[in-house]
């Protein structure tokens, strides 16, 4: 199977306004000369670094109008496609998917920075609700169809040989010699789900989706994720059209209560400038990273994973009962403990740095870096105390 680079979904338009045609010509310039879709941040000043966002988000804030004539056609062909497919158990919520259908320039950039790919497969996003998304045949028989002869088809994305090995792929000697870097272009399409729920269809997938089967998150939230191009775009224009499938109204408000809450706010740490990891056991890097791993295993076992189960059980089973979400202060203290920790960990992951610099003006980013992340440490727990507090008061505590 061939490779195929995947090019930007953006090219800054020239704009009869001096400035901006300006920047839009350094825009076209850095997104050319990228290597393929990959944008390399890691030795970047950050003055450069954020120079490049601010052209970025400045080339997308033009396209936003089209985009949301794109996204109202999009709802529009979704709503019928719904109708027709009632019987499969398909239902539209035209008002939610109305909320934010595109994605904005500010968050659209910061993906780009977060992934460090210009390739941002969700620039138009909707939702729909399936009673039973178990039955893979409501995928293949009933809505890919349907939104095929609209003109709308599953995208083709890459993913590492390493990844897909995972999902019982087996690979050539060729590949086996770089796992993680020799990609394959596959459908666009994750059969996020309880594996024992859909083992039993595996076998019988058409064999273009042969690896489509993933996990559920860790959060315990479950989805059908998907990408459609049009089929008359040309290639190297190819507006995203990302769609998720869940099982009702109520998985939808957890996850956007789950996203506000807990997601957005953990997905800090991965904005630290110091780095931590556990390949070596023992080291302040491995302490440190397994005590941001208590936290964020914390929030997903007392919020996410109760969210996700209690708007399951309404809208799969019919089931009312809700697990209750309540922190003890013996979590709290816990918790409080565990940022103690990291805090401590980052000071002396800086001391270190700090003694083995090279230059006076590395060292001068070093303590730039250290109170940056500092107060994101702050700004962290600050946050996860409030969602705390947010639950506690709805429990009566």
């Amino acid at each position: 199977m061939d490779i195929h680079a995947i090019t930007p979904l953006f090219y800054p338009k020239r704009s009869q306004n001096t400035q901006n045609s300006h920047n839009s010509t350094v825009m076209r310039s850095k997104l050319n000369t990228l290597n393929a879709d990959t944008v390399s941040f890691g030795a970047s000043p950050s003055g450069a670094m954020a120079k490049f966002s601010d052209y970025l988000e400045q080339s997308i804030s033009i396209e936003v109008p089209r985009l949301e004539r794109i996204a109202t056609t999009y709802l529009d062909v979704l709503e019928a496609v719904a109708l027709k497919l009632k019987d499969f158990g398909f239902t539209f919520d035209r008002a939610y998917c109305e909320l934010n259908p595109v994605k904005s320039p500010k968050s659209y950039t910061s993906k780009v920075v977060r992934s460090k790919t210009l390739r941002v497969p969700d620039t138009i996003r909707a939702t729909l609700y399936c009673n039973d998304p178990y039955d893979l045949s409501k995928i293949f028989e009933g809505l890919l169809p349907e939104m095929s002869k609209r003109g709308y088809v599953v995208a083709n994305t890459e993913m590492p040989v390493a990844d897909l090995m995972k999902r019982g792929y087996i690979p050539s000697s060729e590949e086996l010699k770089d796992p993680k870097k020799i990609m394959k272009v596959i459908p666009d399409l994750d059969f996020r789900l309880d594996e024992e729920m859909i083992a039993d269809q595996v076998s019988r997938l058409p064999q273009e989706y042969s690896y489509a089967v993933a996990k559920p998150q860790k959060s315990g939230y479950e989805d059908i994720q998907m990408r459609f191009v049009r089929d008359y775009d040309k290639k190297r224009n190819l507006v995203y059209h990302e769609l998720i499938i869940l099982f009702g109204p109520h998985t939808a408000q957890a996850k956007h209560e789950e996203s506000e809450l807990v997601y957005s706010i953990l997905r800090k740490f991965n904005e630290f400038n110091m780095k931590f990891d556990s390949s070596t056991v023992g080291t302040n890097s491995f302490k440190t990273n397994r005590y941001i791993e208590m936290v964020q295993d914390m929030f997903r076992g007392k919020i996410s994973q109760k969210l996700f189960a209690n708007a399951k059980n309404k809208d799969y089973s019919g089931i009312d009962y809700q697990m209750p979400i309540v922190f003890s202060p013996e979590s709290i203290n816990l918790l409080e403990n565990a940022f103690g920790s990291i805090r401590k960990g980052l000071n002396i992951a800086y001391k270190e740095a700090r003694k083995s610099a090279k230059s006076e003006t590395r060292l001068s980013e070093l303590i730039k870096e250290h109170r940056q992340d500092s107060a994101l440490l702050t700004e962290i727990y600050k946050n996860l105390m409030a969602t705390i507090k947010h639950y506690n008061k709805q429990a009566g505590v």
